[in-house]
């Protein structure tokens, strides 16, 4: 069998591979998997593979990892994609399905194609010069792997949630959904730690508050809006509530700086018209909450503020490096001066 996996949602894929790999056992599977990836591997160097018989099982598994997608583009645009890289050669593959007529039912030959979220292209041409190739070969089995869409994302996490024998409540899926978005493979870690904390009861918003890393950054979001509105006593509260939740120092003064900054580009892009799905690729926010928070902060603040308190932020976080500060008087010190800009 000769499957094409591609897609801009690599977890998705990954499953699959790993579904096909688990199919053989993990001992066969060990010795019956080979993988190319690169440029530097020839046609006859797959098809070779592809035709060696399994040992000590039924199936062998040849994966090929990122051809496709780097035969589907123009020259032009792989001499641009591969600038300063050694490029790899076209010649041969255009009659690689040919090649590959006839394999031997005990091979699982699997190309895989995952597309960055940020990619312009989501998948593999249909009518590209790749699956072409392929179509001529015997069997070809072609599966694509899209990201869903937001809409969507809440029904993933409610089927995945059910598929570890637990339930989530509708407003613990939205948290989810709000702090998470569409990173699966983030949602999938987060949820299996949650089904191992909730045992049989159902998982809340409370429990999302305490086992998921990024709610603590809803502890930053309120601090920056409270020190954005002179309220230092809420502020420090909201980041005594991560000393207690275990964050150090640190990462606070790590997290407030990362805020900031991505506050400066935020609203660089903002005044120049690029939409919110954008502005969130560049800073690196895909997660509806922490973008959406992001966004409505930076057209409160001036580019002046901005840019002097992540000079302040630079400072105390040296202060604090240094020992020149201690512990929470470092926090104090730093909200106090940011209430202060303004």
């Amino acid at each position: 069998m000769i499957r094409i996996f591609h897609g801009d949602n690599e977890f998705g894929i990954d499953e699959s591979v790993r579904e096909i790999r688990a199919s053989l056992g993990e001992d066969a599977a060990e010795s019956n998997t080979i993988e190319f990836e690169g440029r530097n591997f020839k046609p006859g160097e797959v098809e070779a593979a592809a035709r060696t018989v399994p040992f000590l099982a039924d199936h062998r598994i040849v994966l090929v990892r990122g051809l496709l997608r780097r035969l589907d583009t123009t020259k032009a645009a792989r001499v641009r994609a591969d600038a300063g890289a050694a490029q790899m050669s076209t010649s041969g593959w255009d009659k690689f399905g040919e090649m590959l007529v006839g394999l031997p039912d005990t091979t699982e030959l699997v190309f895989i194609d995952a597309f960055p979220a940020e990619a312009k292209e989501k998948k593999l041409k249909d009518n590209g010069g790749a699956i072409r190739a392929l179509k001529s070969s015997d069997t070809l089995n072609i599966s694509v792997y899209s990201t869903p869409g937001r809409n969507q994302i809440a029904d993933w996490i409610r089927a995945r949630v059910m598929s570890e024998g637990v339930q989530a409540s509708p407003s613990a899926i939205a948290r989810l959904n709000d702090l998470i978005g569409p990173n699966l493979r983030l949602l999938d870690q987060e949820i299996r730690k949650l089904s191992l904390y909730v045992g049989d009861r159902v998982i809340q918003p409370d429990d999302v508050e305490m086992m998921v890393p990024r709610a603590r950054e809803a502890n930053i979001f309120a601090a920056v809006d409270a020190i954005l509105e002179r309220r230092p006593g809420v502020a420090m509260r909201a980041l005594y509530q991560l000393l207690d939740d275990g964050a150090s120092v640190q990462y606070i003064l790590t997290m407030l700086t990362r805020q900031t900054r991505m506050l400066i580009v935020a609203r660089h892009l903002r005044e120049r018209g690029v939409d919110e799905g954008e502005i969130g690729n560049r800073i690196g926010l895909k997660a509806q909450f922490p973008l959406r928070k992001t966004l409505a902060q930076a057209v409160r603040f001036s580019h002046e503020y901005l840019a002097e308190a992540h000079r302040s932020l630079g400072e105390a976080d040296l202060s604090y490096k240094s020992g020149e500060v201690r512990d929470r008087v470092a926090l104090e010190m730093v909200v106090a001066r940011l209430v202060g800009l303004r």
